[in-house]
């Protein structure tokens, strides 16, 4: 009964999409791009993915994003992540699916989506991941992982760039640009941006004026980007209540094993229920 409650937000009627992902006017020209301030939007020139002079068709320039050191399969399945062809293809077809249903849910191509677990214990960032990965299957598409976790996650061992600063670097430090803090995750058309180095007052950075207008450019920068967001547990700390009034959609995690259904309720309820689309119950 309960499980059926949670999951509610999926079983409604399907909203019918209000953009054509195959309507080019529905993309906006990268060459012809002028980027605004950072005090006027929070950014400056996104340059994760090819030089501004090159001019080239929307997938072409998804398969040139920069991706200096691929990961390898081997690599992938020891970090216990998803990939095209694996061979447990149940885990792979429940991050489609569930890709899908965020998808049929939304009103628009590109979507924000925040994760946070029930369990005031998990850290762990590999569903954020998967499910950015998921959205990167498809080859006309990519995923930004945003990691708003400042207590510590292992995105860092998930990825093959090395880390300098974040996004509470950048919220912070008016003289960082936003290309400083977007690594190349060594997976195809998947980029991230880590936590940073500064986890303090982290809700009322979260909370600024500079966090908004950061999280509006990432997402309407371009039309096919996904963009995932890794909070801490719900109830653990204030970031994803805070989170959330950015996202198009909230999924809760739960580990297995780990979280009682009174907790369950209890992160429904510190989100807001309306906020809440569904929860992951992971393996």
């Amino acid at each position: 009964m309960a499980q059926s409650k949670l999951f509610k937000a999926f079983e409604r009627e399907r909203a019918k999409r209000e953009l054509d992902a195959s309507n080019p006017s529905a993309t906006p020209d990268r060459d012809a791009y002028t980027a605004p301030t950072k005090e006027e939007s929070a950014s400056k020139v996104i340059s994760d993915l090819v030089p501004s002079s090159t001019i080239m068709d929307r997938n072409a320039i998804l398969s040139e994003m920069r991706n200096p050191n691929p990961m390898s399969i081997a690599d992938m399945r020891r970090k216990k992540l998803v990939y095209s062809g694996m061979k447990n293809r149940s885990v792979l077809n429940a991050y489609r699916e569930l890709r899908i249903k965020l998808i049929d849910l939304s009103e628009s191509q590109n979507i924000t989506v925040l994760l946070s677990s029930v369990d005031a214990k998990d850290n762990s960032i590999v569903t954020a991941m998967n499910l950015a990965i998921s959205f990167s299957l498809d080859v006309s598409s990519s995923a930004l992982l945003v990691d708003c976790n400042p207590y510590g996650t292992e995105l860092q061992s998930l990825v093959t760039s090395k880390f300098e600063a974040g996004i509470t670097d950048f919220v912070q430090d008016d003289n960082l640009s936003l290309e400083s803090i977007i690594y190349p995750s060594g997976i195809e058309r998947v980029n991230v941006i880590p936590a940073g180095n500064n986890p303090a007052a982290a809700v009322e950075m979260f909370s600024s004026k500079a966090m908004q207008n950061l999280v509006y450019e990432l997402k309407n920068r371009y039309s096919d980007r996904f963009i995932v967001i890794n909070a801490p547990p719900v109830l653990s700390s204030s970031e994803a209540r805070v989170l959330t009034r950015y996202c198009d959609h909230t999924v809760l995690t739960v580990p297995y094993g780990t979280a009682s259904v009174d907790k369950i309720e209890e992160s429904v309820d510190a989100i807001g229920a309306a906020n809440v689309t569904g929860v992951v119950y992971q393996q």
